[in-house]
């Protein structure tokens, strides 16, 4: 498959950490233009290392430049009129928006899906939240935040692996965010695919519990 299959596709990553960089990891991979919005002190996972021997600043992490490979990146403050003026425009040039930040963040800043998309039609506007977010459904964990250990505990996996029944036990790689970020990818692609064909995009959002729940399928039809 050529890896510039997605270009001319244009995404604004607000993402931080693993989940939400690692799905644009992917769509940057594949050809898209994705712009990273960083804040006034520059992405948490700048200081993230290892760092090489002959970076002693430290400016290139590691993970963040694992995760963050092929991407274009600008310092918004979207706490000032400023910085949220800035970021309105770059959104009607977008396709995609990817955040993975409490729901409510968003509209709070007066830049939620249903203010952008006025401008925007087409606009799919993807976020990652730790247990779904209020437009798709509602639950009581969903102003909770979520990571890694704890989609992987709460969504089922840590029951299924250690050495026995009565140690749950943590897999390795951060696969709670992890297939999230994989999930989320697939549903900016279908969103995608529903914009070409009727020039409207939409909301999409995907649950790290709900990620966690389908990774482990045979668990749930055999409880």
């Amino acid at each position: 498959m050529s890896t510039q299959i997605l270009k001319g596709l244009r995404v604004l990553d607000l993402s931080r950490m693993l989940s939400g960089p690692y799905c644009t990891m992917h769509l940057a991979d594949h050809g898209a233009e994705v712009i990273k919005i960083e804040g006034g002190s520059g992405d948490t996972s700048r200081g993230n290392g290892p760092f090489r021997v002959d970076d002693p600043k430290h400016d290139w992490a590691g993970y963040f430049v694992s995760l963050n490979r092929g991407k274009k990146s600008i310092q918004l403050d979207l706490k000032s009129e400023s910085g949220k003026a800035s970021f309105r425009k770059l959104a009607a040039t977008a396709d995609v928006i990817v955040e993975n930040f409490r729901p409510g963040v968003m509209d709070r800043l007066g830049l939620s899906f249903e203010t952008l998309s006025v401008e925007n039609p087409r606009l799919v506007y993807a976020a990652i939240r730790g247990f779904g977010d209020p437009r798709s459904g509602v639950s009581p964990y969903s102003d909770w935040p979520s990571y890694d250990v704890v989609a992987q505990a709460m969504g089922g996996l840590m029951a299924m692996t250690g050495p026995d029944d009565a140690t749950p036990t943590k897999t390795g790689p951060g696969v709670g965010d992890i297939f999230a970020g994989m999930m989320m990818a697939f549903g900016i692609m279908a969103a995608l695919r529903e914009a070409e064909a009727t020039g409207k995009g939409q909301f999409v959002d995907v649950a790290m519990y709900d990620a966690m729940i389908s990774l482990c399928e045979r668990m749930v039809y055999l409880h």
